[in-house]
C-alpha cells in the first residue's frame, strides 16, 4: 500500500477504493508516486488521493479493497472500529 494511502488510513481520512487496487498500488511503486507531497510554486504541497473513476470499480477489485481496508483498519484503529467496517461491508 502506497505510503500515502497508509497515512490516509492512519489519519482516519476517506480512502477511495481504486487507491487500494493492485494496479494502483504497483503504478504508484513503480513510477515514484508513493510520496505524500510534491514541490510546487509555492513550496511544498500535500497530494491528495485520486477519486476519479471511483465508481467504475469491479466487484473484484472492490472486494480485495475492501478487505485491505478493513485490514488497515485494525491495525491502526483497532477491532471495534474494523468491525463496523466489516459490518458496512
Amino acid at each position: 500500500i502506497p505510503i500515502k494511502v497508509e497515512d490516509a488510513f492512519k489519519h482516519y481520512r476517506y480512502v477511495p477504493y481504486t487507491a487500494l487496487m493492485h494496479t494502483a498500488c504497483s503504478k504508484a511503486f513503480l513510477h515514484g508516486e508513493d510520496s505524500s507531497f510534491v514541490f510546487t510554486q509555492d513550496g511544498l504541497t500535500a497530494k491528495g488521493l485520486d477519486h476519479s473513476n471511483e465508481l467504475a470499480i469491479t466487484t473484484v477489485d472492490w472486494v480485495a479493497a475492501a478487505k485491505a481496508a478493513e485490514e488497515r483498519t485494525l491495525h491502526h484503529w483497532g477491532e471495534a472500529r474494523a468491525s463496523a467496517l466489516v459490518s458496512h461491508h
